[in-house]
């Protein structure tokens, strides 16, 4: 009896131990000088001219423009466009209002849309906010002119985007926050 109490208190012990080891190389991992992406990682469209500074931010501004071009082409009408608005999805996107009780819109129900109509939908900025290898934010800004069912909706969206690089090499949007903005994006008063 004397022996199994023994290698209970050991295996105890040695429990203990070991659960301080791993917490102490947890909070030795999660110190404040980890590398990160410089928040001024940006894109900005200023008179047709494309000011850059990380190719990550290429990568995404040409998949925004493409789905814009979407948007325009077909008005999410015919399947050529949304099979590209599709491609740039990943199959877990959700799309969620910033304000408001709404529930998220996934992919299958975005593509399900029906009654859209964009005459413009200008992308005017792409930031990159961080990037951890293959995932990236973005804060992205569109000014549209668009309707649904023959209603206008807002001009401005501000966007905050997460996206994921397939092993292709391609970037696949998997989450978007989105509000409208009061006024169109100014790249002189960024906030």
């Amino acid at each position: 009896m004397k022996s199994s109490k023994k290698k209970s208190t050991t295996i105890d012990r040695m429990l203990l131990t070991l659960c301080v080891l791993v917490t102490f190389f947890l909070l030795l991992s999660c110190n404040n000088e980890k590398k990160e992406t410089p928040h001024d990682t940006r894109i900005e469209s200023t008179n047709n001219a494309v000011k850059h500074a990380s190719k990550t931010a290429d990568e995404i501004l040409a998949q925004e423009k493409a789905w814009a071009a979407a948007l325009i082409a077909g008005n999410l009408d015919t399947v050529t466009d949304l099979n590209t608005v599709a491609s740039i999805m990943h199959r877990d996107f959700r799309l969620k209002g910033y304000i408001g009780d709404q529930l998220p819109i996934s992919k299958d129900m975005y593509l399900g849309m029906k009654g859209m109509s964009a005459t413009v939908a200008e992308v005017t900025s792409v930031k990159i906010v961080e990037e951890m290898g293959s995932i990236a934010v973005a804060r992205v800004t569109w000014t549209m002119d668009w309707a649904r069912d023959g209603v206008k909706l807002p001009p401005y969206w501000d966007m905050i985007d997460t996206w994921i690089k397939r092993e292709d090499g391609t970037w696949q949007v998997l989450s978007r926050i989105s509000k409208p903005a009061e006024k169109p994006y100014d790249a002189d008063q960024q906030n």
